[in-house]
């Protein structure tokens, strides 16, 4: 049998990862444990930007839940900030998001890498420079307000300063690493999670954020942020955290063969000795399912699970439709982020975008290479034949330039 091997096709170029610190390489393989500074060569207003804002608010398909207005920390009524069109009933109203701007409340986009093409394509780019799916916000706060109290977040981000300033505090973790249920919005509703317990920690530092300045936050880390005497745009890239955790709940949600199908017994919540003996079975069952599953079974499910948690590849309608033949002087845009994964599979190279597997001959390896290695070409500098160019084109991995 054929040992699968990883290709180099889906080595991360560092597109993105390089515009936001200084060395890609080493923060992808070791994240700091800390939050760090770094000091960008540009102000990512290609990303996002007062005029993108304008223009994102003025467009009637925006709705619910892509924006929200914040005041204290809490959400304020809808109706406060929406109005109705045509097709929707709860589209922003930029006059009345201005009023309530203009009383100290904070303007929340959400989820921008959903229609932003600049965010998107970029947070694609980070995704794959480090393996792990990147949601985005924009945050948008008047002079001398606070959107939120100290706080902390279950996933790691990049704090990208765009506009304006904003001075942001940072404790130590009340709770070191946090998962994704450990958000503080659900422990808050327990007694002891108080925003005064968050206060009452010692700053570990204070700092102001520029235009151009990234803020590496790892989970966990209390914060809050606030405007001086300018309005500030900020953007939050949150990198989602394959945690152990996560795995032990994937691989329980779907492995066929897992243990655990027994109901428990009727007297389980009456009588403790039944729950004892109840759990204990259970404990015996999955130590023998973990004990005769084979480590490569279960990465094999872990892997794929992750996977699909990447956007999937946008599909180029026009690739099918387009009949006009292909030039020499025809130039694509080459889209590497997609490639998640390349094994070489004996006669097969094996392609993992996120929501499917493309299968190429093993003899396309050197000339794939040599495609995803360029940002851009044209049929004259790269010969590759029609049929593979079109396949490529149909499945996201090239659009027309």
């Amino acid at each position: 049998m054929t040992t699968p091997s990883t290709s180099p096709l889906s080595r991360p170029a560092f597109s993105a990862l390089g515009r936001l610190t200084a060395d890609p390489e080493a923060f992808r393989a070791n994240p700091p444990a800390e939050p760090v500074v770094f000091r960008a060569s540009d102000r990512f207003a290609d990303l996002f930007s007062w005029e993108a804002l304008d223009a994102s608010l003025a467009a009637s398909g925006r709705r619910l839940p892509d924006f929200r207005v914040i005041r204290d920390g809490a959400q304020i009524a809808d109706q406060r900030y929406t109005r109705a069109t045509l097709m929707y009933a709860d589209a922003p109203d930029v006059r009345k998001t201005t009023g309530e701007l203009a009383e100290g409340a904070s303007l929340v986009m959400q989820g921008l890498q959903e229609y932003s093409e600049p965010l998107a394509r970029f947070t694609r780019e980070l995704a794959h420079d480090t393996s792990r799916p990147v949601h985005v916000n924009a945050y948008i706060t008047p002079p001398k307000s606070q959107g939120f109290a100290a706080h902390f977040d279950p996933r790691d981000s990049f704090i990208l300063q765009v506009e304006g300033t904003k001075v942001w505090t940072l404790r130590e973790p009340v709770l070191p690493s946090p998962l994704a249920h450990e958000s503080w919005d659900r422990l808050r509703e327990r007694g002891e999670w108080t925003t005064e317990r968050l206060d009452a920690i010692e700053p570990w530092k204070a700092l102001t954020l520029e235009p151009g300045d990234v803020l590496w936050l790892p989970r966990g880390w209390v914060h809050s942020a606030r405007s001086e005497g300018v309005s500030s745009l900020h953007l939050t890239l949150s990198l989602t955290a394959w945690t152990e955790h996560w795995a032990v709940g994937e691989l329980l949600s779907r492995v066929v063969e897992v243990p655990g199908r027994t109901t428990f017994p009727a007297d389980f919540v009456r009588d403790p000795g039944t729950a004892v003996e109840a759990v204990a079975a259970l404990r015996r069952g999955l130590a023998d399912w973990f004990a005769e599953s084979s480590d490569e079974e279960l990465a094999a499910v872990l892997r794929k699970a992750a996977i699909r948690e990447f956007p999937a590849p946008l599909r180029q309608v026009s690739a099918g439709l387009a009949d006009d033949r292909l030039t020499p002087d025809t130039a694509f845009t080459v889209h590497r982020e997609i490639v998640l994964s390349a094994v070489e599979d004996g006669k097969h190279l094996l392609l993992h975008l996120a929501d499917r597997v493309l299968t190429l001959p093993a003899a396309a390896a050197p000339v794939l290479a040599e495609l995803l290695g360029r940002p851009r070409f044209t049929l004259a500098e790269l010969p590759v034949a029609e049929d593979v160019v079109r396949l490529l084109w149909r499945e996201g991995l090239l659009s027309r330039a």
